[in-house]
């Protein structure tokens, strides 16, 4: 099983980080794994919203669907994406931390047919992948006027 966290410290609003991160739209912006994604009933999202992802991983297009788990404003936001033969649950827990934010990233994942041969170099591909999307994040984040 894939497990692991990650944290950095945004110079920016707890609203603001949750109203960027609650919305699945902005994944490309920050994910350079996501090339498309679009919502699959229209309205406001919410937990059981669902979302179709195409993302390119390790040299692949991958189709997936995500599914909103968590939305608790301004301090929780998670999904699952499944993808192939893999299952991610990312969640994203948000703390006010002076006039900034504390992101911190949790992944667990169950990845499955010829992945779990590679579980171990996959999790530090995946965890590796992560840290330069948080890093990318925090870069959106704090250049939002």
């Amino acid at each position: 099983m894939i497990n692991f966290e990650i944290s950095t410290l945004v110079d920016r609003p707890i609203a603001d980080v949750f109203t960027f991160l609650s919305n699945p739209l902005n994944t490309p912006k920050w994910q350079v794994m996501i090339k498309n994604i679009e919502q699959v009933i229209p309205g406001a999202v919410n937990i059981g919203s669902k979302f179709n992802v195409r993302a390119e991983a390790m040299g692949r297009a991958m189709d997936g669907l995500m599914e909103v788990t968590a939305y608790e404003p301004p301090t929780k936001f998670g999904f699952t994406n499944k993808a192939g033969p893999m299952e991610m649950a990312v969640t994203f827990t948000l703390k006010t931390v002076g006039t900034g934010t504390k992101i911190t990233l949790n992944i667990q994942g169950n990845p499955g047919g010829i992945f779990k041969l590679a579980e171990g170099p996959m999790t530090h591909q995946i965890k590796s992948q992560m840290e330069a999307n948080i890093a990318k994040l925090k870069s959106v984040l704090e250049a939002m006027i």
